[in-house]
């Protein structure tokens, strides 16, 4: 749950990344970095907080350079330290670097006692982290092959970029897990310039800045880029999974809630996507209704498709306050109390006396969907109906979706009926998994014909051993949902 953005050949590199950083500020609101190439020199601002306050004018110019590596990052793995604030920049054999990485390595621990047994010291606690030390030891002619190296080593889910003196390296895992594009920049350098490469985590980003798609990075590849020319080479990254490697794993869950919904993810209209999913679930789960409404912001787009299908008006009754942060501080239960009502207010005119259907993209511990049921039937809601345009959530993601333990997943713990009586609604539906998994573009199919997502979050499907076994570890532990 992070966001990287990187570019190369342009005199106002710092500025243009800042602006693409801004566009991916949806991906990660803790902490945000970003490092500048000025002949040879590697210049690093990096703090906690948004991306618009951390970056001012000023900061900006002391961040020269014709390349930029940033990240804005959401802590799933590490925790939220300023040492894991990204991009980590060092010398790796002699070599100033830059890196940033989105995902979560599963077999992170096992790595970094490896490293610390052979002499490793950790100046923070995060994933990537551990990626420069392998790259420092790892065999090679130069970054480029040390870098095939270290992506062999690495399990789960990965997207890394790279930056040295002289090139730019973006590596995706070989399952594909989580999304990086490339486009293309008009160079601002000299009119003979190549163009300038843009490297994102989601193609929202080059809208900002005007860049020009040119397409996804593949799962397994490595894209070379060399800064003086602008020469892009593709390298295929050593494949840990063998002759029997399994399906491409995107994260189906960054097209149902985490990208923006105007990305372009994995050749699809992320907007799209859920606008279909909803028409889906009104045609799997209709109920007599005499408005649709969303739970803003993630839920528009299914709401609106549902209200397509089902022919039932759609209806903005809840209105969200876009400034009511992460960070709100809330030093007593009473305060913490009104957090929901800071955030969502319900439109009593429109909503009261009718029967609703209120869409979501989710439910994962049920707690902010059980007050948002009670503020409605308080503004007078007549029938509450809720449908969900994914599958019930049953599992934890270990892959870079900070969802919660087992033990504290509703839907993990109770039956449909539990959860209705829980979330006070009339009704409860959920989006059947065989839907989405047919909802996949042709071109992210596999050969097999498979969607190429990952559900582990909804089936508890694995695809490897670390992530299985840490399964195993939670449920080990005392269950009992936590509100």
């Amino acid at each position: 749950m992070c966001g990287i953005f990187a570019l190369t050949q342009h005199r106002e590199a710092a500025h243009i990344a800042f602006l693409g950083l801004f566009a991916l500020q949806h991906r990660g609101q803790e902490s945000a970095g970003l490092a500048t190439l000025n002949q040879g020199h590697i210049s690093v601002h990096r703090d906690i907080g948004l991306v618009s306050d951390i970056f001012t004018a000023e900061t900006l110019a002391r961040l020269p350079g014709t390349a930029a590596l940033g990240h804005v990052r959401y802590s799933t793995a590490g925790g939220d330290a300023r040492g894991n604030i990204q991009p980590l920049a060092a010398r790796v054999n002699g070599i100033n670097v830059a890196l940033a990485h989105n995902g979560n390595l599963v077999n992170a621990p096992e790595l970094r006692d490896d490293l610390e047994r052979r002499g490793a010291i950790f100046q923070g606690t995060a994933d990537t982290e551990i990626i420069l030390h392998l790259l420092a030891q790892a065999p090679g002619a130069d970054l480029g092959a040390k870098m095939k190296h270290v992506s062999g080593l690495l399990e789960g889910a990965f997207t890394l970029v790279l930056m040295t003196p002289t090139h730019l390296y973006a590596c995706v895992d070989a399952l594909g897990y989580r999304p990086l594009s490339l486009a293309r920049l008009n160079s601002e350098l000299d009119s003979d310039a190549q163009p300038s490469w843009v490297v994102a985590s989601e193609t929202c980003a080059f809208e900002l800045v005007n860049g020009k798609f040119e397409r996804d990075i593949l799962p397994g590849e490595m894209v070379e880029i060399e800064l003086a020319t602008g020469k892009l080479t593709s390298h295929t990254l050593p494949d840990r999974h063998g002759a029997d490697k399994a399906q491409a794993r995107r994260c189906v869950f960054e097209q149902i809630y985490f990208a923006r919904p105007d990305s372009q993810l994995w050749g699809q209209s992320t907007f799209l996507f859920r606008e279909t999913l909803g028409a889906k679930l009104a045609e799997q789960a209709p109920v007599d209704a005499d408005l649709v409404i969303p739970i803003p912001d993630s839920g528009v787009p299914m709401a609106m498709g549902y209200a397509r299908a089902s022919k039932i008006p759609y209806a903005i009754g809840l209105i969200r306050n876009h400034y009511v942060g992460r960070t709100f501080i809330e030093p007593t239960q009473t305060i913490r109390n009104f957090r929901l009502r800071l955030k969502l207010s319900p439109l009593r005119q429109i909503i009261e006396g009718k029967r609703l259907v209120v869409v979501d993209d989710s439910i994962v511990r049920g707690t902010t969907s059980r007050r948002i049921v009670e503020l409605l039937r308080e503004a007078g809601a007549l029938e509450v109906h809720m449908r969900i345009g994914s599958p019930p959530v049953k599992f934890p993601c270990f892959y870079g979706i900070d969802t919660p333990k087992r033990r504290e997943l509703l839907a993990q713990q109770m039956n449909m009926s539990e959860m209705r009586e829980t979330l006070h609604v009339d009704s409860l539906a959920y989006l059947n998994i065989d839907t989405l998994h047919q909802m996949a573009a042709p071109q992210q199919r596999s050969a097999n014909g498979q969607s190429g997502f990952c559900d582990s979050c909804f089936s508890g499907c694995y695809s490897d051993k670390f992530a299985q076994r840490r399964l195993r570890e939670e449920h080990a532990q005392p269950s009992g949902v936590q509100s």
